[in-house]
């Protein structure tokens, strides 16, 4: 299914040619050409929006509290692959760009603190993060995909926005030219083949089948640009910016629609212009205006998957529930054995809090997919499906307020993890998730209760860990400033299990104290005898002097 607005699929998936034109020093690389269509959200060369926001440890900050310093604003979410596929470059950027002078900021405007602070703790980020509960940095700052990055000059201008992962020699192109006082514009050879895509020869001159043929053509160019768009590779030099394309897109989109009002008379010409209509509006976040369109298009084509496909986009934001409902079912009743749609279905019930009906959608995934694995039965692609459905499960139960049924799926998602390659694209992502979501668990809950879990170790080794052993992620989660006893159970005799934490490693136990965030990992592990030696089953037990808590590896 084609996607109806220009890169949508980054909301989620955006994955990262010559590289960028000026990487490595602030001169900017050459300038772009003008583009018609305005832009919505922060512009730039123009003032950002003021803020105001409350990070993880409850500190309040404002746009205006970062005047003075370039400020590097990065927007997004621990359920977005690109989010964390970039996670390790913001923090390399950091360390190398961060002073008196730069400061950097994460904001999450679609998750709570409990997963945020999570994420935080096992990925070591030192840099602070906000939470965007009301939206009202979201809207102000015009946020549709993930992640999107800003910088902001000292006056407090926009001279960067980037929506896309960002590497390092493209973070500090940005904070130069911002340091400078400078906009940072840019070109690569992947945009230069959108650009020459929505510039095409569009003529609307002729007679009514000369105008049909570029509206489609029109369409065509887009479909292909967005397919351009959903393929970049930053690391690789092959980005995009996808507000310029936007722009260029809405400019060729706006020239088919008037050439096609009045000529328009079979059912496919007017299924083209009112989805065309709807996908111009959606792309203004004229959300009703859009839903109006793909109606008209719809009563006329009841299974057009792009149609479709829009409706169950714009009601989202509309919160037209049962229009959602309705598109996703249709979806999926065109594609019963597409897990993936499934999913889908399930998540739309349970933003329409009917979780009954989202279980039920759920297991039915599961089974579907558990189905598909039993014909090809180490199919890592199959695999992975199936945990997929349990991740989303756990997050629907978790949704629910069910924490129960949510570990139980959270775990499962674990186990099929584990049965992937660790060179899958999901399995550290997964295993991560697992980990964080339980994490966040045990926030939410009782804040004063001490836990523990693990998970197999992904990432690099922290400082002073030892080499080629079987390594686990201990998460210890309770109340701040608590001294937590942590010792190894159940190990066999010649092994050593080992806990490391804050450079120093210690044998069978260790005491820790909890920091502010009431979250402390330290990387667990087990030392065999020999090269050979199968895993054991060893127990990790937690004690803050009162209660205890046990992990299993």
């Amino acid at each position: 299914m084609k996607m109806h607005v220009l890169g949508a699929a980054l909301v989620a998936v955006l994955l990262g040619a010559p590289a960028l034109a000026a990487a490595a020093e602030p001169a900017a690389p050459p300038a772009q050409a003008p583009v018609q269509a305005p832009l919505t959200g922060p512009q730039v060369g123009q003032p950002a929006p003021p803020f105001a926001l409350t990070t993880i440890d409850g500190r309040k900050v404002t746009l205006d509290s970062y005047r003075g310093k370039t400020l590097v604003l990065n927007v997004w979410a621990t359920w977005c692959p690109p989010c964390r596929g970039e996670t390790a470059d913001l923090i390399k950027s950091y360390s190398a760009l961060h002073s008196p002078q730069v400061a950097f900021l994460g904001v999450d405007d679609t998750e709570e603190a409990p997963i945020v602070r999570a994420f935080v703790a096992a990925k070591g980020i030192a840099y602070p993060q906000a939470i965007d509960a009301a939206k009202t940095f979201s809207k102000a700052y015009d946020i549709r995909y993930f992640p999107t990055t800003f910088v902001i000059d000292p006056s407090g201008i926009v001279r960067a926005r980037n929506i896309d992962v960002v590497t390092p020699d493209l973070l500090k192109n940005f904070v130069a030219s911002a340091q400078a006082g400078k906009d940072v514009a840019m070109t690569s050879a992947q945009q230069q083949k959108i650009d020459a895509l929505l510039a095409g020869s569009f003529s609307f001159e002729g007679g009514r089948e000369a105008v049909v043929k570029s509206a489609k053509a029109v369409d065509d160019a887009i479909a292909k640009a967005e397919d351009l768009a959903n393929n970049s590779d930053p690391a690789n030099g092959q980005w995009t910016d996808l507000l310029r394309s936007r722009a260029e897109e809405a400019v060729i989109r706006d020239r088919a629609i008037a050439a096609l009002e009045p000529v328009a008379t079979t059912d496919s010409e007017k299924v083209l212009l009112a989805k065309m209509r709807g996908d111009a509006a959606s792309d203004r976040e004229e959300w009703s205006a859009a839903l109006a369109a793909y109606d008209s298009a719809l009563a006329l084509e009841p299974k057009n998957e792009d149609v479709l496909g829009g409706i169950a986009f714009v009601t989202g934001p509309l919160k037209d529930y049962p229009r959602m409902l309705d598109a996703n079912e249709r979806l999926v009743a065109l594609h019963p054995d597409d897990v993936g749609g499934i999913e889908g279905l399930a998540d739309a019930y349970a933003s329409a809090k009917q979780f009954e009906k989202a279980e039920t959608t759920i297991k039915r995934a599961t089974e579907l997919a558990l189905q598909h694995l039993a014909k090809k039965p180490h199919d890592a692609k199959l695999t992975r499906t199936v945990a997929s459905t349990h991740l989303v499960a756990g997050r629907i139960y978790a949704r629910a307020g069910n924490a129960q049924a949510a570990r139980v799926e959270f775990a499962l998602l674990v186990a099929w993890t584990k049965k992937l390659p660790k060179t899958d694209a999901r399995y550290a992502m997964y295993l991560e998730e697992a980990q964080e979501a339980r994490v966040a668990l045990d926030l939410t809950g009782d804040r004063g209760a001490t836990t523990v879990s693990l998970t197999p170790w992904t990432g690099p080794d922290l400082p002073g860990s030892l080499a080629s052993t079987m390594k686990y992620r201990l998460v210890v989660t309770g109340k701040s400033g608590k001294s937590v006893d942590l010792h190894a159970a159940g190990v066999p005799k010649g092994w050593v299990a080992s806990f490391c934490s804050d450079r120093v490693c210690a044998p069978f136990k260790v005491s820790v104290e909890l920091p502010q965030s009431g979250v402390k990992v330290i990387e667990f592990q087990l030392v065999p005898p020999g090269s050979t030696a199968a895993t054991p089953k060893v127990r990790v037990i937690g004690t803050d002097g009162s209660v205890s808590s046990t992990a299993t590896t």
